[in-house]
């Protein structure tokens, strides 16, 4: 989430904020040393002219308001003449004939010093009081703007955070989402509205091929069941044996796919439980009904592992694996490997003509193919290896292909 809009924006509103502080203390000090600089003009002109006017021995009558025509005031607070004369800094200093005249710095205000034997008086400059109050009232001003936007600007993104929420569930299967509830005329309604539509579309395609589907299945299995019926009446018994096979291999089939079309449409649900490997094998070899099993399917369980999985998923995986193995093997046999980590198909056949990617998508077959079927296989394994959160990878040598489904891993953990 680290670069997720938001974060960046509020990136952006934090640098905006720290420039602007900055920019307003600069002006601050910009405007505070321009009225130093004038104020110690004045101070100079009344002490320059003070000076000449004892040179011509035609002295101010009433000092204080000699100064004040150059905007400075006599300080009658001790304290603060103390404060001054104590703490502050010093711009200049000069005797004259009148005593030692300086210029004081405190607390961003120039005070005029004049001591000598008779008296120390102490004159403040007024023209810094409240000088920087129209820049901070613009300060926060600005501050409060840019807030303002910064949290308008979050209250835009908050219906992203529901979009996005139910689009992930969207992804995982759940059809049943309306967006009509995010009334909105800006960009972010429009995107919602035109998902809310998208939904709408996606929903009546799926439903139609569901029902497509089922009816599909839902037809087959009338006349396998009224062929059960007619082969039970059948004398032979070899012919009838043979029959009943047949169509129970059928429904079988009718029932993969009918959870293979749960699977693909993501409305299947799991049901984790614990399983010894040998035990799923059993089932695997029930699926497949092969006369000769043992003469075709070498196991070799090194160790019986127990997995957490959903059992007539898994065991569907296992199935395709061996199908799989068997209908491209060069010799039709393959092995079943298993130890605590990891479960192996192997069979030997040439290396194949592209990447194990490729093969892992849904309809894929190498050109002038013998083999028939869909190809699903290796597809249908890689799903239910993903819900299951094991991972499906593949080896070549020796002339021989290595189909594994990995489970002993950190991503496997229920």
């Amino acid at each position: 989430m680290k670069h997720s809009l938001i974060t960046k924006i509020t990136i952006f509103f934090v640098t905006a904020i720290i420039l602007v502080c900055v920019l307003f203390i600069t002006f601050g000090r910009i405007q505070m040393n321009k009225a130093l600089g004038s104020m110690q003009a004045n101070q100079i002109n009344a002490v320059n002219y003070l000076l000449e006017s004892y040179k011509r021995n035609n002295p101010p009558q009433d000092i204080e308001s000699y100064f004040s025509n150059f905007g400075l005031k006599l300080v009658k607070d001790k304290n603060l003449v103390q404060n001054v004369l104590i703490s502050g800094k010093k711009y200049f200093a000069q005797e004259t004939a009148i005593g030692e005249i300086s210029s004081i710095e405190y607390n961003n205000t120039l005070f005029l010093n004049i001591k000598n034997n008779s008296m120390v008086v102490v004159f403040e400059s007024i023209g810094t009081k409240n000088l920087n109050d129209p820049l901070w009232v613009g300060f926060l001003i600005t501050i409060v703007v840019l807030f303002s936007l910064y949290l308008s600007i979050l209250r835009s993104f908050a219906p992203l955070k529901k979009l996005s929420k139910n689009i992930k569930q969207f992804s995982l299967g759940n059809l049943e989402i309306d967006l009509k509830q995010i009334r909105r005329e800006d960009e972010i309604g429009q995107v919602a509205h035109e998902f809310n539509n998208a939904i709408i579309k996606i929903q009546e395609l799926i439903r139609s091929r569901q029902l497509f589907l089922r009816t599909i299945m839902h037809e087959l299995k009338t006349p396998i069941g009224k062929g059960r019926l007619i082969t039970e009446m059948l004398d032979d018994e070899t012919q009838k044996t043979r029959l009943v096979a047949v169509f129970e291999r059928l429904e079988i089939l009718i029932n993969e796919f009918a959870k293979i079309e749960q699977l693909l449409s993501k409305s299947y649900t799991l049901n984790y439980q614990k399983y010894h490997f040998s035990l799923i094998l059993e089932q695997v070899r029930d699926m497949s009904m092969l006369d000769k099993w043992d003469s075709l399917v070498a196991e070799n369980i090194e160790d019986d592992a127990i997995i957490n999985v959903d059992f007539g998923l898994f065991a569907l995986a296992i199935k395709n694996l061996i199908d799989n193995g068997l209908k491209y093997s060069s010799d039709h046999h393959v092995s079943v490997i298993c130890d605590e980590n990891k479960i192996s198909v192997a069979n030997h056949g040439a290396a194949l003509e592209k990447s194990f990617e490729h093969y892992k998508q849904a309809f894929i077959r190498n050109k002038n193919e013998k083999a028939t079927g869909m190809g699903l296989g290796l597809y249908i394994i890689d799903k239910i290896c993903e819900l299951h959160k094991f991972s499906f990878t593949y080896n070549y040598s020796d002339n021989t292909h290595y189909f594994s489904i990995i489970f002993n891993n950190p991503g496997s953990k229920k």
